[in-house]
Formats: C-alpha cells, structure tokens, sequence
C-alpha cells in the first residue's frame, strides 16, 4: 500500500477513536460566587454577567526591570490589549532549594498590582513548566537530579512532585488573593505548558496538578492547557475533566481554520483562544535574527478577529520580548550535536522592542483592534506613551584587570573527586566551573598530546600551564585540541544555558565524562573543581593594568560618565569575541561578536546612575593585540544582526 494513503488512514482512524471515545470537558456549573467563568454553550467567556472579549500581550516581569514594569504595561494597555499574559519562572523565585526570592525583579505581585492599576487583566502562566527560551523551561537546576539518577521531568516522578509541592505551596497561595473572583486581576490560569510535545504523556501527573491547582486556587478558577494543533499534541496535552479549557498555540504561518476545525475533535465546546500568536519569533547565537513581516502578522490576526466560527481569543507571544538578562537563557535542541543556545536579546522582533519603544507592527495591530474591537481601546492612553531616551556614553577604556591566573579568587566552592562532577552536583545554577584533572605526569612520554573532552557542557576554555590553547563547543564534531608538554591543565566550563524545549531538556552541565590524552583515561587520577557563578564581582580583587599579558579567561574593568538623568544604550564590543558583560556589577547577559547575530547588549536607563558607572567584561576568546583597541563603545541604537524572515 501506498504509504501517503496508510499515513491517511492512520490521521483518520486517529480522528474516528478521538471523535467517539474523548467525552467533552466535565462542564462544570459556575458557582453563583463566579464573576468570571467559561459560557461552554456560547463559546465565549462571561464577566460579571457579560461577555468579556480580549485580545491579550504577553510580556514577561523577569525579563524587564522592576521599574520599568510600569512603562512596559503602559504601552500594552494603550495599544488596546487588555489582557497581559506572564509565564511565572520558578528558577527565578526558588534558585536554590528552599531559598525563595519574590523581591525586586522577583516581586511578582507588584507586577500583578501594576497591571491591575493601569486596567489590565491577567492571565498567569505558573508552569512549572514554561519552555520560554528560558534556562530548562524554567524549571531550577536542582531538579535534574543527578546523571547517574536523573529526576523524569514533567511526570509523576515523585522526586520531581516534591519539589513542585514545596513550590506551588509558596507560589500559589500569593496569587489566589489577586483572582478576578477576589477583587483581583488574574482571569485565567494555565495548567504546565505545551504538555503534549513532551514525551512523557503522563496523565498522573496532569492529574496531580489540576489538584494541586485547585486546592490553592478554589474552584472557580478558570484553569487551560495550551498546546500546538498536530494530533500527537492533542492527545497528551488537554486536560478533559473539571472545566479546564482547551487552548491552541500557532502563528500566522498556520490558518486558524484547520486548526480549530481538529481542536473541535477534542473540545466540541468552549471559546475558540489562540494563548500564543506569534508576530516574531526566536534566535539562536550562530544564526541570523528572526522577523516577521506587520502584514503577515496582521492578516492572520484580523482573520480571527473576524471568523465566521466565531470571536477568537488572542495572545501576542511576544507583544514584549525584553531580554535574557544574566544566565538564564535557554536553548533547543532538535537533534544530538545541534545545540541552539539563545542570545541575550529576546527582542524577538516584537510590537515592542527590547528597550520598549513601538514599532509600525505595534501601530499595525493598534488600528485593526480600533477597527473590530473598540471598546478595548481608550484612545487617550496612546498620548501618554513615549520611546526610550536614548545616548551615546563614548569609549569605555579599560584600566583595571583580574587575570585569569586569579580567577580562583572568584570561586565560591571547591570540592574534589574521582570523577568530574556536574554543575548540578556541586550546587550551581549558572556561570562557569574550574576543573583541574590531577595527572601522572612521570607516564606522559610524548611531547605532543592531543586533549579530547568526549562530553563537553557546554563551552571549555583549555588551558596548559595557564596559557589558553583554544576552545572545545558541544558541536564540534572533533572535541580535540594539540598541546605540548606542560605541567598543570585547566578547564573552564561556561553553561550556556540548559535546553528548555523537547527530549533532550535533561541537560546537566559542566563535564559530563573524563577526558582523554592521546586516547587514554587511565592517567588521571582525580579532579578538583571550582565554582565560579560570576555572582560577586563586586568583591573581586582588580589591580592596575599596564603591562599584562592578557590571557583569555581574564575580567576587564573601566569606568564612564553619565551626566544629567540615565538613558538607554548599547555596548559595542567589536574589539572583543566572547563572553560576559556587566553594569555597576549587575550581569547584563553575555556576548558572542563572532557567531552574532547579536552586535550590541541592551543597558537599561534604570541600571544606569549619574556620575561614575563601572562596566565589566569578561572575555573568553581573544583580547585584542593593540592595547589602544582595549575599549567598548557605548551607543544609542541596538543591533540584533542581520535580519532573515521566518
């Protein structure tokens, strides 16, 4: 039999056991207490005894400063959206086990409350799962587990429950005071995340977390799922019990249609939402900078503003990307040695850019609200709203230094072993880690040795007597690097941010496996590991620098000016080629100049003071050769890199 007829006759026997053997949502009778609920008979949800239309943003707290929180939502709510959506990162709130951080950055009801007061509703994204090109979906560091007994993520594993457990039992209790039902702004909650891309399919575990949910957030709450429209995604992501809806996630390269017309197969009734419309999309370091055209984002949009099935509800993923300040960035990884690790922007070519300033796309999505649905737009608002103040700070020179050969002096643990240990098994979130292997040097014969790291994670800087040799990447089909006859090796590992979407998300950091010297292991007899998360410059111990030798692996520091009030600006770092760059020692994220597309790192008015600034870099590869080309420039404009349309 022709093959493209059995895949048909599997898509429509698939179809046939679905359509008759999926009962519809158990739709619950909302309480007379409900203020906002799900009409599952007219397909539309109902406030306070209305139908409630939206068209919603997402725009996500950690990704922006505090204090810009308000002028990002201010200008969401004056495009004519009226729903912000958030994903909740639980790195972010528990870094470490059973140390909670909800302050600052973290201070996630301020956010909630500063929707509120400029007229948004929310919808909260609490995972634990959240994917967002955020380190390991957001998941923290410490649920991995360990290699040898690594934790099934995202399943009923009652090792990864009880740290859900500890987490939802702080997280949730925060938000029920902020539901619609009382007095607050959170309209809608989403249950994981895209479960049915996940390869687990594990009903226990959506069951667990539908009861965890409405143990601390009442029955009223009005709980989704939100998965892509493939079948497979179908079949293991919605939730068929206790009213939870069921929601679709496509852009504009997808057509609304057919993909509600295959949702109806698995939810006959109900609103028709889209949780993530994409007007942009993502980028990975070493590829060009993803777009998308207003007109085609448009086109899509107004379509389902229009649709003969009825008013579609629609979530901009992004309306605000912002940027992946710090470490936490994600990756993906569609395959073994293609890992995708993300850039510091997450621009992601959306209405608004990473510094918050409104594009034609923005303007574009504004007039088609005006025009189908005005009654969310309260026109005066558009006023109230400004771009950026922007500067240019000039050269940065640098005169202070930390060498690489004082690197230890930042570590913040040291631990020996047999074997190579983990990020995750040494206690460490981000950053990078030191390791040391202690050789049989008297064994050694040769005076050309080739170094083979079989299972790098991510990035080893390798050095032979504290003289950098070169570099060992996830990808590179030969992990080797020559060396000469030396006496003392070092590897700095640098995490470039766990996978967060997929099969491979069980992504353990540092070295995975021994090394090899001309092929043989048995030479090594023990390591010592250093940690080194980068987290305390501001201890750090600078000196004066003349005339160095700058090996790679070495921390830069200069100072500039700022006079009058802080605006935005940009690093330039064309002189430089990899690595980490901060503001008055907060971490802005990293750089990669040679692979791009990112050109220029974003620095926030806010993280800006009058006065003296210090800048900090930390830089992997290659200084440059003239000292007089030892210097950023800071600008008034970004560059994301090249541009391709997706």
């Amino acid at each position: 039999m022709d093959r493209k007829v059995l895949t048909l006759l599997l898509a429509c026997a698939v179809v046939f056991i679905v359509w008759n053997n999926f009962p519809p949502p158990n739709f619950v009778t909302p309480s007379p207490s409900a203020r906002f609920y799900v009409d599952y008979v007219n397909n539309v949800f109902v406030m306070d005894g209305k139908r409630f239309e939206y068209v919603s943003g997402s725009l996500h707290y950690f990704r922006v400063p505090h204090q810009l929180w308000y002028d990002r939502l201010l200008k969401l709510r004056a495009s004519g959206i009226n729903v912000v959506s958030t994903y909740v990162a639980w790195n972010v709130h528990e870094p470490h086990p059973d140390k909670f951080n909800f302050d600052g950055d973290a201070d996630l009801v301020k956010f909630i409350k500063t929707a509120q007061e400029l007229g948004l509703y929310v919808n909260i994204r609490p995972g634990p799962y959240i994917c967002s090109e955020w380190d390991l979906g957001g998941l923290p560091y410490f649920v991995l587990g360990k290699p040898s007994d690594k934790v099934v993520l995202r399943s009923s594993d009652s090792r990864y429950l009880t740290h859900v457990e500890r987490y939802f039992s702080v997280l949730l209790p925060k938000l029920k005071p902020y539901l619609y039902e009382n007095g607050g702004p959170i309209i809608l909650v989403q249950l994981e995340n895209e479960y049915g891309s996940y390869k687990e399919c594990d009903d226990n575990y959506k069951d667990y977390l539908l009861k965890v949910m409405r143990y601390h957030l009442g029955s009223d709450a009005v709980l989704y799922t939100a998965d892509g429209w493939d079948l497979h995604h179908l079949v293991c992501g919605p939730i068929h019990s206790d009213g939870v809806l069921t929601t679709l996630n496509f852009g504009p390269n997808s057509r609304h249609r057919p993909a509600f017309t295959r949702m109806r197969y698995f939810q006959k009734q109900g609103p028709l939402v889209n949780s993530e419309y994409y007007p942009g999309w993502l980028d990975h370091w070493n590829e060009p900078h993803q777009t998308k055209s207003s007109s085609l984002a448009l086109d899509e949009f107004v379509s389902m503003l229009t649709s003969s099935m009825g008013f579609i509800y629609v979530n901009f993923y992004m309306f605000f990307g912002g940027t992946n300040f710090a470490f936490y960035n994600g990756a993906n990884m569609a395959f073994e040695d293609k890992y995708q690790p993300d850039p510091t922007s997450y621009d992601y070519d959306a209405p608004l850019t990473e510094c918050g300033d409104l594009t034609s796309k923005y303007y574009a999505i504004r007039k088609a609200i005006i025009t189908h649905i005005p009654s969310l737009v309260e026109t005066s608002l558009i006023t109230k709203v400004r771009n950026s103040t922007k500067a240019s700070y000039g050269k940065v020179m640098f005169d202070k230094v930390l060498l690489f050969s004082e690197i230890k002096s930042l570590s913040t643990a040291q631990r020996s072993s047999a074997t190579p240990l983990t990020f995750e098994e040494m206690g460490q979130d981000y950053g990078f880690m030191l390791y040391e292997p202690n050789i049989k040097l008297d064994i050694i014969t040769e005076t050309t040795l080739e170094l083979e790291i079989p299972k790098p994670r991510d990035r080893v800087s390798v050095y032979a007597d504290g003289q950098f040799k070169g570099a060992i990447y996830r990808n590179d089909k030969e992990k080797v690097v020559t060396l000469s006859r030396f006496n003392r090796l070092s590897l700095l590992v640098e995490n470039m941010g766990r996978i967060n979407y997929g099969p491979f998300i069980h992504d353990f950091k540092g070295l995975l496996s021994g090394i090899k010297l001309n092929n043989g292991a048995e030479m090594i007899e023990g390591w010592t590991m250093w940690s080194i998360p980068l987290n305390n410059t501001r201890q750090a111990s600078f000196s004066t620098l003349q005339h160095h030798v700058l090996e790679p692996g070495s921390l830069l520091q200069g100072t500039f000016q700022v006079s009058g009030i802080p605006a935005d600006t940009w690093i330039n770092l064309d002189h430089f080629s990899k690595g980490v760059v901060f503001i008055n020692h907060k971490n802005l994220g990293r750089y990669w100049t040679t692979a791009g597309p990112q050109k220029h790192i974003y620095i926030p008015s806010v993280w800006l003071r009058k006065g003296t600034n210090t800048l900090t870099i930390f830089e992997l590869d290659k200084f440059p050769e003239d000292p007089k080309d030892l210097f950023v420039e800071l600008k008034n404009y970004p560059n994301v890199g090249i541009s391709e349309n997706f």
